[in-house]
């Protein structure tokens, strides 16, 4: 039998306080952590951009890294934020045992992911960045930075990973306040490292390993206080197989996302150097790939924001869901929404107007601004709608409809964007590249808002035999 307890603060103020304040009041707080987060890899790519004679290579090289390292952000999302949508999901049910048992769980799972990732990336870091891409001007760049983040990915993943519980149990102030010492640590470090100590590429590597080491530290601290909502019990480390596959089935919709977002840049990389170097002359592809990199860290900058919002929705949805109150689970995705939309909204006006500008903050090369400038008005050009797409997509995960969840996040990363890299360029060349981030922006945007509005239309009917499956 469950064990049942009395509704603590934070719980209460999920099942009773407006959503619409509510939703702010967890989603300020993470925007700010995650914002932090972002800044982790754009204050990286700022000052790389910056090193003199190689800013441009060393920033496409930095960009060639990132299929490796959304694998490592996706493990890390595998499990926490599985452990944290089923977290909050128990604490509805008021099964504060149970919700222990899954953050002890998600402690051993990825402490043993980490080391497995540390030590096959370490090893394989010079094949990993070929099969990417990474060439002769990129790999000098490439490969001293990757073995690095591979060998410290495990302060990042057990940072992120068990950061999320803390946001689930209804703090999302500690949750930002981690991400954001973190965040402000690499700021501090990356220009010492890089130009002080003179370590370059190597040295952005080495203060982003010791930043999110700092953030690990905060979190650690957090679980042996006395006001933690939950504490690692040992007699919960032991991994249970029943509890693990609750954990990746929700996670896996955020972990095939961030894999599928490899597999995207990959594929597209390679149709940047190919239709590049046609459109540009030689490097002309390496330029493009710089390019790309630039557009990426502009959209994440307004991203993050919208993920945050997610991240915020998240438990208010999960305890309404697992309490069974559908009129503040919808509530909760009608105000997710609309915030996002906001945010998103602002990004396409700063792109359209600014983009020459944003660029420069990266490299002043004329090539990069002219080709970066161009692709991210077009790549960009549908972004709002990005703002209706990922809060609905979310909204499956946080009731546990991992399937439907996982379909939506796909749909447009690899159904749509996939065959867009590839077959587009055939018909307007180089510019086919820009024109595939738009076509996938409407038809996901399109496509997610019918299933929606199925699911809202039978939530009512058995919502709890739902919440039980869901787990």
């Amino acid at each position: 039998m469950e064990e049942k307890h009395e509704l603590n603060p934070a719980e209460r103020r999920m099942a009773e306080e407006k959503v619409s304040r509510l939703l702010l009041k967890y989603s300020l707080p993470t925007i700010i952590g995650m914002l932090v987060n972002s800044l982790y890899n754009t204050v990286d790519r700022i000052w790389v951009g910056k090193i003199p004679d190689v800013g441009t290579e060393a920033l496409s090289g930095i960009g060639l890294c990132m299929p490796l390292m959304n694998v490592i952000m996706g493990l890390s999302m595998l499990v926490g934020i599985g452990a944290a949508a089923c977290i909050s999901i128990r604490l509805g049910r008021r099964d504060h045992e149970g919700a222990e048992q899954i953050l002890g769980n998600a402690l051993s799972l990825i402490a043993i992911i980490g080391v497995a990732v540390t030590i096959l990336g370490v090893v394989f870091a010079q094949p990993l960045l070929e099969m990417i891409g990474a060439r002769d001007l990129t790999m000098p760049h490439a490969l001293p930075y990757m073995r690095i983040i591979f060998g410290g990915c495990l302060f990042n993943m057990m940072a992120f990973a068990l950061n999320h519980p803390i946001r689930a149990t209804g703090d999302p102030v500690r949750f930002a306040r981690t991400q954001l010492v973190g965040g402000i640590t690499n700021a501090i470090l990356d220009p010492i490292f890089i130009f002080v100590f003179d370590m370059g590429i190597a040295g952005a590597a080495v203060a982003t390993v010791i930043s999110q080491a700092v953030s690990l530290v905060m979190v650690l601290q957090h679980y042996i206080s006395p006001k933690a909502v939950l504490r690692f019990k040992r007699s919960c480390l032991r991994p249970r197989w029943s509890t693990a596959a609750a954990i990746f089935a929700i996670g896996l919709s955020p972990f095939l996302m961030q894999i599928a977002g490899s597999v995207v840049t990959i594929v597209v990389n390679r149709s940047l150097v190919r239709y590049g170097d046609i459109a540009f002359g030689a490097n002309g592809g390496d330029i493009a790939i710089g390019a790309m990199t630039v557009i990426s860290s502009i959209a994440m900058l307004f991203m993050m924001p919208v993920f945050g919002i997610n991240q915020g929705a998240q438990p208010i949805i999960g305890f309404n869901y697992g309490a069974g109150n559908v009129k503040r689970v919808r509530d909760a995705l009608k105000w997710s929404v609309i915030y996002a939309m906001i945010i998103t909204a602002i990004g396409f006006v700063a792109v359209e107007l600014f983009a020459e500008q944003l660029v420069v903050l990266f490299n002043p090369d004329p090539l990069l601004i002219e080709i970066g400038a161009r692709g991210m008005r077009i790549f960009l050009s549908m972004f709002i709608i990005v703002g209706l797409q990922v809060p609905m997509s979310n909204f499956f995960q946080a009731i546990g409809r991992a399937k439907i969840s996982i379909v939506l996040s796909l749909l447009r990363q690899v159904i749509l964007l996939i065959p867009a890299y590839l077959i587009l360029p055939l018909i307007f060349g180089f510019s086919g590249i820009w024109y595939a981030g738009p076509m996938a922006d409407v038809i996901a945007g399109i496509v997610t808002c019918a299933f929606v509005v199925r699911e809202l239309k039978h939530m009512r009917l058995g919502i709890g035999a739902h919440a039980e499956r869901a787990l």
